[in-house]
C-alpha cells in the first residue's frame, strides 16, 4: 500500500468516525458503504445497510432494535469469497464508525452521570466512574491505531470483537436504562449486529 493510499484511507476512517459521533450509526455506516456494491461484497446472506441506501428491488428484513436506528438487512447471494479487498476496506471503515459511535454514547453517558447525584455529589465525580470513562477514552485511542494497521479479516474480526466489549463498557455507565430498547444506547447493540453481517456473514437470521 502506497503512502498516498494509506493517508487517503486514514482520512476516510477519520471522517467516518466523526460522522458517526455527530450524526449516529446510520449516517456513519452510510458513509462507510458509499460506492460499495453491497450484493457483490457482503460475505453472508444478509448485509446491514442504512434504510435509505438499500438497493432498489432488494429483499430486506427489519429488526426491532435496528429499525429505529435507520438500519435494515438486505438479502445477499451469500457465496462471496471472504478475503476481498472491498470487504477489508469496509471492515476498517466500519471500525471507525463504531469508534465514533462509542464516543457519541460516551458523551451521552457523561451527560447522564453529571445530572445524577448520590450523597449530595454528582455521580460523575466518583473516582470509580471517572476511571471507567478514562479507560474507555484510552481504549478508543488504542483501537483507532489498531484498526489502521490491520490487513487481514481474522485480525479485523478480532478488532470488532473488542469494539463490542468496549460498547458494553459504555452501556454499563448508563445503569438500568442502558438495557431499555427505546433508549439511544441500543445503537451499540445494533452496531454489533451490523458488524456481524459484514465480518462474519451473520445476523438477521
Amino acid at each position: 500500500m502506497s503512502a498516498a493510499t494509506g493517508e487517503l484511507r486514514k482520512s476516510c476512517m477519520r471522517e467516518c468516525e466523526l460522522v458517526a459521533r455527530s450524526d449516529g450509526l446510520a449516517a456513519g455506516l452510510g458513509l462507510a458503504l458509499l460506492g460499495v456494491d453491497v450484493l457483490a461484497v457482503a460475505p453472508g446472506r444478509w448485509a446491514a445497510v442504512p434504510s435509505r441506501q438499500a438497493p432498489i428491488g432488494a429483499k430486506t428484513r427489519t429488526h426491532r432494535l435496528a429499525e429505529p436506528e435507520g438500519i435494515v438487512f438486505v438479502a445477499c447471494p451469500g457465496d462471496r469469497p471472504q478475503a476481498t479487498p472491498g470487504l477489508l476496506r469496509t471492515g476498517k471503515l466500519l471500525a471507525a464508525v463504531r469508534l465514533g459511535l462509542v464516543r457519541r454514547l460516551l458523551d451521552l453517558a457523561v451527560e447522564h452521570l453529571a445530572g445524577r447525584t448520590t450523597g449530595g455529589e454528582p455521580l460523575l465525580s466518583k473516582q470509580l466512574l471517572s476511571g471507567d470513562i478514562a479507560n474507555v477514552i484510552a481504549d478508543v485511542e488504542l483501537l483507532r491505531v489498531y484498526a489502521r494497521c490491520q490487513h487481514d479479516l481474522a485480525a479485523m474480526a478480532e478488532l470488532h470483537r473488542q469494539l463490542g466489549e468496549l460498547g458494553w463498557q459504555v452501556t454499563k455507565l448508563f445503569g438500568a436504562i442502558g438495557y431499555l430498547a427505546d433508549y439511544p444506547v441500543r445503537a451499540l447493540y445494533v452496531a454489533v449486529l451490523v458488524a456481524d453481517t459484514w465480518l462474519a456473514g451473520e445476523a438477521a437470521q
